[in-house]
């Protein structure tokens, strides 16, 4: 996939539902071993080993491209949008409504006059037609409906005229409105799920904090639940996402790739431009930093989109940032659910925290925790970090070279992540506040066993302390 073209959508989101009778017109888990011998095939078969991750794409030399732009019946048979209704008796405009869905991924039904529409009136997600065939289905008595557009070749005053009268809800001019209406009619008539998704930014207070691992460790815990998480690579001198999960010849779109324009994607074909591998019961997507161009698709218009598409179809977005921000990273703060800082304990990584901390701040609406990676060598407590940064400790965790060495060498894919892993213990924790702070959190805990939840008591919590935080970090 060399491109990504998304076509501008404004306008509000449809409903599948028809609303009232006025007529239009009217008022209106194995063992850790086994699995990476079984990933170890997998590898072998891709001119990987078991003998490490040094070979061509395993230092960021290079990696899989793939070719060709993603088919429309491949999006569809992912996405499965509905078909919108075409109602002309124009050839001509028929044909050319045609071409704009087939361009939004969709394939309409046409009829031509009012009384061929039977029930795809009430079905369809959206109905395209003109002036006189919206008169003719006000004659029939067809009732109002959401999703109603109303289009002509070109414009006059008596069309306008017309979409107010009938509660249309978008008039389109084709002659200059054309790549507007392929945006309509992409969100129109993409499945909406009943939640948006939850959107986690995770950031490091210092080099080597260990941001990167905890961000992809929380993307693959995401998706093992059950879910579909897209991770996204946001620094673009981090060595790229993929390489870390080990999926670098996986083919997809990176960044360096990516293409906008002055639209917006769907979730369908973001889902099926960007690689991905199914992990359990559910799926991680990742859209990385190339190793090998500049990221000029990493433009803030383009981050929001895929933020965008991501959320609308209820998935789970995990973003590692880099801590010299732009506006593409303040974007996604900006959209953020939960902020996360990781912080060493070490005074000097707790100074630079501090600066990353005062940089972001105010560009964060939502909540904005610190996750402190131990063990600190001049005995630092939580305690101490807290009050340097004036920020809640969600948690601490150890450094685990024991993971790292396994990245290394398989992948974090193919590792099994057990409960004694810190950064897997860190990663649940911030996936359990993700939920709290979005309400999809099963059921409706009481305020102590929320608080249990965390490890700590409703009165430490109110404190901002964590339980053990005057002991020195181990």
């Amino acid at each position: 996939m060399d491109k990504v073209n998304a076509a501008v959508v404004v306008g509000t989101e449809g409903t599948r539902r028809a609303p009232g009778n006025t007529a239009i017109g009217g008022a209106s888990g194995m063992p850790e071993d086994a699995e990476q011998g079984r990933e170890k095939q997998g590898r072998e078969k891709h001119g990987r080993t078991g003998q490490g991750r040094t070979g061509q794409g395993r230092t960021g030399q290079g990696r899989a491209r793939s070719g060709g732009a993603v088919p429309a019946h491949a999006v569809r048979a992912r996405g499965t949008p509905g078909e919108p209704l075409i109602v002309t008796d124009d050839p001509g405009l028929a044909e050319e409504l045609a071409g704009v869905a087939a361009a939004a991924g969709c394939e309409p039904r046409r009829v031509a006059t009012a009384r061929e529409v039977g029930g795809s009136w009430h079905e369809a997600p959206v109905v395209l037609l003109d002036t006189r065939a919206l008169e003719e289905c006000s004659a029939v008595g067809l009732p109002r409906r959401p999703g109603l557009i109303l289009v002509t070749a070109r414009a006059e005053p008596e069309f306008w005229r017309a979409a107010f009268r009938s509660g249309a809800q978008h008039a389109v001019e084709l002659v200059s409105e054309e790549q507007r209406l392929v945006g309509l009619l992409t969100e129109l008539t993409e499945d909406v799920p009943t939640r948006e998704g939850s959107l986690l930014a995770v950031l490091g207070g210092s080099g080597g904090a260990g941001a990167s691992v905890l961000a992809a460790v929380t993307g693959v815990l995401a998706a093992r639940k059950g879910g579909h998480c897209t991770l996204l690579d946001c620094d673009p001198l981090g060595g790229g996402l993929d390489l870390l999960l080990g999926e670098e010849h996986t083919s997809g779109v990176r960044w360096s790739e990516l293409s906008l324009g002055t639209g917006r994607f769907t979730a369908a074909a973001l889902r099926e431009a960007l690689p991905s591998r199914r992990l359990g019961s559910g799926e991680i997507a990742t859209l990385s930093c190339s190793r090998e161009d500049v990221p000029r698709g990493m433009t803030p218009e383009s981050v929001c989109a895929v933020l965008d598409a991501a959320r609308r179809a209820g998935q789970t977005v995990v973003c590692d940032l880099p801590r010299v921000q732009n506006e593409s990273t303040l974007a996604v703060l900006r959209r953020a659910d939960l902020t996360v800082l990781v912080v060493p304990a070490e005074i000097r990584a707790c100074v630079a925290a501090g600066g990353v901390l005062d940089a972001v701040r105010d560009a964060v609406p939502g909540q904005l925790r610190a996750i402190v990676r131990g063990p600190s060598p001049g005995g630092l407590r939580l305690v101490d970090i807290r009050r340097a940064l004036g920020l809640e400790v969600l948690t601490a965790m150890r450094t685990d070279r024991g993971l790292t060495a396994l990245i290394d060498r398989f992948g974090l894919c193919a590792v099994r992540l057990g409960e004694h892993r810190p950064p897997v213990r860190a990663g649940r924790k911030l996936l359990t506040l993700l939920d709290e702070i979005t309400g999809e959190a099963s059921g409706t805990a009481d305020r102590w066993e929320f608080f249990g939840r965390h490890g700590r008591s409703p009165l430490r919590f109110a404190c901002g302390a964590t339980g053990g935080e005057d002991r020195p970090i181990r």
